[in-house]
């Protein structure tokens, strides 16, 4: 009679099992950087941001020239003189860190726009996979410890995306 118990039992804890085939893995991530509209808003970044960028460095070769005459330089420099040229090299020190990082702000928040642009396409080619591929339930693989690799559908939703994009 035990043994019944326990057969029942097994056979009452394997059945969510059976029923976890509708399981998938998705990386939400991978599937935004990857899709065709990523690559598409980077290369339009590239573009957009690539003055800017070239400007910064050559901002930054003409500063390490100063200080490199500086430090050759110093030597017959009055203390005054010393001084003066450190404080304005400070200064452009300083003005080359905002640069950057205004520059790199611009470019997060462009990022941050066009991920949101693509938020609602991504939702929508993730639903339209799981439909098509009779998932119950799609994981966020970053929350996933392991998986199988057959349960990753990232792929498909990148195609999918990519489809909802044209």
């Amino acid at each position: 009679m035990r043994s019944l118990k326990v057969i029942a039992m097994a056979a009452i804890l394997a059945t969510p099992l059976a029923q976890a085939s509708g399981i998938a893995i998705v990386n939400s991530q991978k599937a935004l950087q990857e899709s065709a509209p990523a690559k598409a808003f980077e290369q339009k970044s590239q573009e957009k941001f690539s003055v800017q960028v070239e400007s910064l460095k050559t901002a930054e070769a003409s500063f390490k020239k100063q200080v490199a005459d500086f430090e050759r330089d110093k030597a017959t420099m009055s203390d005054a003189e010393q001084s003066k040229m450190q404080l304005e090299l400070r200064r452009k020190q300083e003005d080359l860190q905002y640069q950057g990082r205004a520059l790199q702000q611009e470019v997060a928040q462009a990022q941050q726009a066009e991920i949101n642009r693509l938020a609602p396409k991504l939702e929508q080619a993730i639903s339209a996979v799981a439909e098509s591929g009779g998932y119950d339930v799609i994981i966020e693989q970053a929350t996933v410890r392991y998986a199988k690799p057959g349960l990753d559908i990232t792929g498909k939703v990148i195609e999918k995306l990519n489809a909802l994009a044209k």
